[in-house]
Protein backbone atom coordinates (compact mmCIF):
# COMPACT_ATOMS: atom_id res chain seq x y z
CA UNK A 1 0.00 0.00 0.00
CA UNK A 2 1.52 3.29 -1.35
CA UNK A 3 1.48 6.74 0.46
CA UNK A 4 -1.51 8.14 -1.51
CA UNK A 5 -3.61 5.43 -0.97
CA UNK A 6 -2.83 5.39 2.86
CA UNK A 7 -3.52 8.94 3.41
CA UNK A 8 -6.64 9.14 1.41
CA UNK A 9 -9.76 11.10 3.31
CA UNK A 10 -12.95 10.20 4.25
CA UNK A 11 -15.14 9.22 1.10
CA UNK A 12 -11.97 10.12 -1.51
CA UNK A 13 -10.53 7.71 -3.99
CA UNK A 14 -8.13 7.24 -6.18
CA UNK A 15 -8.79 7.62 -9.68
CA UNK A 16 -5.64 7.86 -11.72
CA UNK A 17 -1.85 7.09 -10.51
CA UNK A 18 1.08 7.08 -12.18
CA UNK A 19 5.03 6.41 -11.84
CA UNK A 20 7.92 7.78 -13.44
CA UNK A 21 8.76 5.99 -16.87
CA UNK A 22 11.68 3.70 -17.28
CA UNK A 23 14.09 6.07 -19.27
CA UNK A 24 15.14 7.11 -15.54
CA UNK A 25 17.33 3.59 -16.18
CA UNK A 26 19.17 4.57 -18.97
CA UNK A 27 22.07 6.22 -17.11
CA UNK A 28 23.19 3.25 -15.24
CA UNK A 29 22.28 1.39 -18.49
CA UNK A 30 25.29 3.37 -20.01
CA UNK A 31 27.59 2.81 -17.38
CA UNK A 32 27.02 -0.93 -17.27
CA UNK A 33 27.51 -0.88 -21.22
CA UNK A 34 30.72 0.82 -20.79
CA UNK A 35 31.99 -1.29 -17.74
CA UNK A 36 31.39 -4.54 -19.78
CA UNK A 37 33.53 -3.32 -23.33
CA UNK A 38 35.92 -1.50 -20.96
CA UNK A 39 36.85 -5.34 -19.13
CA UNK A 40 37.21 -6.21 -23.02
CA UNK A 41 40.02 -4.15 -23.61
CA UNK A 42 43.51 -5.95 -23.72
CA UNK A 43 46.07 -5.08 -21.03
CA UNK A 44 49.86 -6.29 -19.53
CA UNK A 45 52.86 -5.57 -20.43
CA UNK A 46 52.87 -5.53 -24.03
CA UNK A 47 49.68 -3.53 -24.13
CA UNK A 48 48.85 -0.21 -23.46
CA UNK A 49 47.36 -0.18 -20.44
CA UNK A 50 48.44 -2.03 -17.62
CA UNK A 51 46.37 -4.63 -16.18
CA UNK A 52 46.26 -3.36 -12.80
CA UNK A 53 45.08 0.02 -14.10
CA UNK A 54 42.43 -1.57 -15.79
CA UNK A 55 41.13 -3.16 -13.02
CA UNK A 56 40.93 0.39 -10.82
CA UNK A 57 39.42 1.90 -13.70
CA UNK A 58 36.67 -1.02 -13.86
CA UNK A 59 36.16 -0.85 -10.41
CA UNK A 60 35.42 3.00 -10.11
CA UNK A 61 32.88 2.60 -13.14
CA UNK A 62 31.23 -0.57 -11.70
CA UNK A 63 30.47 1.29 -8.61
CA UNK A 64 29.89 4.15 -10.36
CA UNK A 65 26.70 2.17 -12.05
CA UNK A 66 25.79 0.55 -9.29
CA UNK A 67 25.31 3.69 -7.02
CA UNK A 68 23.31 5.04 -10.17
CA UNK A 69 21.31 2.28 -10.59
CA UNK A 70 20.61 2.16 -6.46
CA UNK A 71 19.37 5.44 -6.59
CA UNK A 72 17.22 5.34 -9.52
CA UNK A 73 15.62 2.18 -8.02
CA UNK A 74 14.81 3.99 -5.05
CA UNK A 75 13.43 7.19 -7.17
CA UNK A 76 11.34 4.91 -9.04
CA UNK A 77 9.86 2.67 -6.41
CA UNK A 78 9.36 5.52 -3.83
CA UNK A 79 7.62 8.20 -6.56
CA UNK A 80 3.99 8.65 -6.36
CA UNK A 81 1.81 11.44 -8.53
CA UNK A 82 -2.29 10.39 -8.20
CA UNK A 83 -5.09 11.70 -8.37
CA UNK A 84 -7.82 11.34 -6.07
CA UNK A 85 -11.60 12.58 -6.59
CA UNK A 86 -10.34 15.98 -4.24
CA UNK A 87 -6.92 16.24 -4.96
CA UNK A 88 -3.83 15.94 -7.16
CA UNK A 89 -0.78 14.23 -4.80
CA UNK A 90 2.97 13.73 -5.44
CA UNK A 91 5.36 12.16 -3.34
CA UNK A 92 9.31 11.37 -3.54
CA UNK A 93 11.89 10.03 -1.44
CA UNK A 94 12.44 7.47 1.08
CA UNK A 95 14.20 8.50 3.93
CA UNK A 96 13.49 12.67 3.16
CA UNK A 97 10.31 12.03 2.07
CA UNK A 98 8.85 15.55 0.04
CA UNK A 99 5.29 15.58 -0.68
CA UNK A 100 2.75 18.47 -2.26
CA UNK A 101 -0.92 18.08 -2.55
CA UNK A 102 -3.61 20.88 -4.24
CA UNK A 103 -6.96 20.94 -4.44
CA UNK A 104 -8.96 19.83 -7.38
CA UNK A 105 -11.04 23.00 -6.93
CA UNK A 106 -7.79 25.23 -6.58
CA UNK A 107 -6.25 23.85 -10.23
CA UNK A 108 -5.69 26.29 -12.69
CA UNK A 109 -3.80 24.60 -15.02
CA UNK A 110 -2.39 21.38 -15.92
CA UNK A 111 0.56 21.52 -18.85
CA UNK A 112 2.92 19.00 -20.12
CA UNK A 113 6.27 19.49 -21.76
CA UNK A 114 7.65 16.93 -24.54
CA UNK A 115 10.39 16.60 -26.44
CA UNK A 116 10.16 14.72 -29.88
CA UNK A 117 12.24 12.12 -28.15
CA UNK A 118 10.00 12.54 -25.04
CA UNK A 119 6.91 12.30 -26.99
CA UNK A 120 8.58 9.04 -29.15
CA UNK A 121 9.32 7.14 -26.06
CA UNK A 122 6.01 8.08 -24.15
CA UNK A 123 6.94 10.45 -20.89
CA UNK A 124 7.53 14.30 -20.11
CA UNK A 125 7.51 16.64 -17.22
CA UNK A 126 4.37 17.66 -15.63
CA UNK A 127 3.56 21.40 -13.92
CA UNK A 128 0.46 21.55 -12.02
CA UNK A 129 -0.38 25.23 -11.09
CA UNK A 130 -2.96 26.50 -8.71
CA UNK A 131 -3.85 29.27 -6.55
CA UNK A 132 -1.37 31.00 -4.99
CA UNK A 133 1.71 29.77 -7.04
CA UNK A 134 2.85 26.61 -8.28
CA UNK A 135 4.80 23.79 -7.56
CA UNK A 136 8.54 22.36 -9.10
CA UNK A 137 7.56 20.71 -12.36
CA UNK A 138 7.03 16.52 -11.82
CA UNK A 139 9.69 14.91 -14.67
CA UNK A 140 10.29 12.26 -16.34
CA UNK A 141 6.74 11.12 -15.64
CA UNK A 142 4.94 8.24 -17.89
CA UNK A 143 2.13 8.83 -20.25
CA UNK A 144 1.65 12.88 -19.16
CA UNK A 145 -0.87 13.83 -21.95
CA UNK A 146 -3.26 10.95 -20.37
CA UNK A 147 -2.54 11.95 -17.12
CA UNK A 148 -3.52 15.62 -17.96
CA UNK A 149 -6.76 14.71 -19.56
CA UNK A 150 -7.77 12.38 -15.99
CA UNK A 151 -6.85 15.45 -14.06
CA UNK A 152 -9.20 17.93 -16.25
CA UNK A 153 -12.11 15.15 -16.02
CA UNK A 154 -12.03 15.14 -11.97
CA UNK A 155 -11.53 19.14 -12.13
CA UNK A 156 -14.40 19.34 -14.10
CA UNK A 157 -16.22 17.49 -12.32
CA UNK A 158 -15.44 19.18 -8.89
CA UNK A 159 -16.50 22.89 -10.40
CA UNK A 160 -19.15 21.22 -11.47
CA UNK A 161 -20.48 20.28 -7.96
CA UNK A 162 -19.49 23.40 -6.73
CA UNK A 163 -21.44 25.24 -9.33
CA UNK A 164 -24.57 22.81 -8.41
CA UNK A 165 -23.86 23.13 -4.40
CA UNK A 166 -24.06 27.35 -5.10
CA UNK A 167 -27.24 27.17 -7.32
CA UNK A 168 -28.67 24.94 -4.77
CA UNK A 169 -28.07 27.29 -2.06
CA UNK A 170 -29.66 30.40 -3.81
CA UNK A 171 -32.83 28.48 -4.58
CA UNK A 172 -32.83 27.81 -0.63
CA UNK A 173 -32.28 31.43 0.05
CA UNK A 174 -34.64 32.93 -2.57
CA UNK A 175 -37.43 30.07 -1.20
CA UNK A 176 -36.91 31.52 2.11
CA UNK A 177 -37.10 34.98 1.29
CA UNK A 178 -40.35 34.36 -0.81
CA UNK A 179 -41.67 32.52 2.62
CA UNK A 180 -40.87 35.54 4.99
CA UNK A 181 -42.75 37.69 2.45
CA UNK A 182 -45.73 35.67 2.50
CA UNK A 183 -45.41 35.48 6.03
CA UNK A 184 -45.40 39.31 6.27
CA UNK A 185 -48.80 40.02 4.01
CA UNK A 186 -50.36 37.18 6.02
CA UNK A 187 -49.88 38.98 9.01
CA UNK A 188 -50.55 42.32 7.32
CA UNK A 189 -54.21 41.23 6.11
CA UNK A 190 -54.95 39.21 9.54
CA UNK A 191 -54.52 42.82 11.30
CA UNK A 192 -56.28 45.07 8.66
CA UNK A 193 -59.32 42.59 8.84
CA UNK A 194 -58.89 43.05 13.03
CA UNK A 195 -58.25 39.21 13.37
CA UNK A 196 -55.32 39.96 15.46
CA UNK A 197 -54.39 43.34 17.34
CA UNK A 198 -51.45 45.38 16.68
CA UNK A 199 -49.18 44.12 19.33
CA UNK A 200 -49.26 40.64 18.41
CA UNK A 201 -49.05 42.21 14.72
CA UNK A 202 -45.97 43.91 15.79
CA UNK A 203 -44.68 40.89 17.66
CA UNK A 204 -45.04 38.09 14.79
CA UNK A 205 -44.06 40.59 12.22
CA UNK A 206 -40.39 40.98 14.60
CA UNK A 207 -40.40 37.05 14.57
CA UNK A 208 -40.16 37.16 11.31
CA UNK A 209 -37.94 39.49 10.17
CA UNK A 210 -35.92 38.42 12.48
CA UNK A 211 -35.58 35.07 10.84
CA UNK A 212 -34.26 36.47 7.44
Amino acid sequence: MGYVTKNLMENEEVCYQTKIHKIIFFTPLIYFILAYFFNLVPCGENEAMGCDFKENILAVITIIAVLSLIMCLIRYIFTEFAITSRRIIHKKGFIRRETWELLLSKVESVQVDQGIFARIIGYGAIDVSGTGGSNDPVKLIRRPLEFRMKAQEEIEKVQSNIKSNESSTDRTEESHEDSSEEKLTKLKELFDKELINEDEYNQKRKEVIDSI
